[in-house]
């Protein structure tokens, strides 16, 4: 399954429509998990999706607002509940939280029922019909649509379309070490390829974070927090966010693009890099560093860029490679220090920039974890 986010632009009426439905959906989905919590608190025992949707028509009579929306989408914010809650116990993520409508990302599901004309450049939502959009529409045509979630950020309205291609995927190519690229991601440089080409860290955040401190400052110095200076200056705030998350999306789409499509690679290796484990190990401004660096999003990127081409994406473990292995002769170095970036290897006389070796190492942990060989330069030879 696939989505595609495309802005769209409701007018005044729509825009009510829209804002009665994120109230409705998100009432929904307090009371779902209000009536869980309470439910688990008295019995100790556990309430299903079923058993609170049964409820759902006794609020239509204390609530006639709820029948101004979609009901599918008041359905569908009780199954969002109902996942978050599995998730959580499959310790995935936290424990649901009540939404709250000060919240700037505001969102809800539509499942079915709903039109997307790409002539039109339009999509139509039941209760709110027609609204237009105007960015790229790359779907197939004999994509099958699933389902679309309208969102809100800040004061722009968004549509995120999820959709099935319908078309077989293309078949994966051989895997051989001429054409495969070793990926190390790192913090100083965000990516150290095995052919030897280093990524600079774009450093999003930092390029915003002393405008981001002021801004946030002077929101922290607001004490009504339903004041209209108060919204207005959490807009400011949510902007720069917004900003950030672009830049960085956009920087990580372009490197992805050009490592996938634009280099005669059929084949690539990374670690499987435990990211959130990481960011909660580490302390705040290493865990800010990477965040911010997008590793996540990188290899989300990779993954399916390589699939539509019909590449091979090969994940190895967290500690397989190391940079402290030779990677000509596999001889180990055990006293490298942090400090030292370039090392000679004792056994071989090979000079290692640190980064690079490591590149190649996940390169050559890749293809012995594929294909069941040793690839490295030392067998070769």
């Amino acid at each position: 399954m696939k989505a595609i986010k495309v802005k769209i632009y409701p007018n005044n009426k729509q825009k009510v429509l829209i804002e009665k439905h994120f109230g409705c959906c998100r009432f929904a989905y307090n009371f779902g998990l209000e009536l869980k919590t309470k439910t688990y608190k008295e019995t100790e025992k556990s309430i299903g999706i079923f058993t609170i949707q049964k409820e759902i028509p006794k609020l239509y009579e204390e609530k006639p607002w709820l029948k101004e929306v979609n009901s599918q989408s008041i359905q569908q914010a009780l199954k969002d509940l109902d996942i978050a809650y599995k998730s959580f116990f499959k310790k995935n993520n936290s424990f649901p939280k009540f939404k709250n409508k000060y919240n700037h990302k505001q969102s809800f599901r539509v499942p079915q029922a709903f039109e997307i004309s790409k002539d039109k450049k339009a999509i139509k939502i039941p209760k709110i019909k027609w609204i237009k959009f105007r960015d790229k529409f790359n779907i197939p045509k004999n994509a099958i649509f699933r389902n679309i979630t309208i969102s809100k950020d800040g004061k722009e309205y968004f549509a995120s379309i999820c959709y099935d291609e319908n078309t077989l995927k293309p078949k994966l190519v051989e895997i051989t070490k001429d054409k495969t690229l070793g990926i190390d991601l790192g913090i100083t440089h965000l990516a150290i390829l095995s052919n030897e080409t280093k990524i600079d860290n774009p450093k999003h955040f930092n390029k915003y974070q002393e405008k981001l401190a002021f801004e946030q400052r002077k929101l922290s110095n607001k004490k009504d927090k339903k004041s209209k200076s108060y919204q207005k200056q959490k807009e400011k705030v949510g902007k720069i966010h917004k900003k950030i998350s672009n830049t960085r999306k956009d920087f990580l789409h372009k490197l992805t693009n050009s490592i996938v499509e634009n280099q005669n690679y059929t084949s690539y290796v990374m670690e499987d890099l435990a990211v959130k484990q990481m960011e909660q190990d580490n302390y705040s401004s290493m865990s800010k560093a990477i965040g911010d660096v997008g590793w996540r999003m990188l290899r989300t990127l990779m993954t399916y860029k390589c699939e539509n081409k019909g590449k091979n994406l090969i994940i190895i473990g967290k500690f397989e490679p190391s940079s402290k292995t030779c990677s000509v002769c596999g001889n180990i170095y055990q006293n490298l220090g942090r400090e030292e970036k370039v090392w000679k290897c004792k056994v071989c006389d090979t000079f290692h920039d640190r980064d690079i070796n490591a590149a190649k190492n996940i390169r050559d942990f890749g293809l012995i974890k594929s294909l069941g060989k040793d690839f490295s330069e030392q067998s070769a030879s």
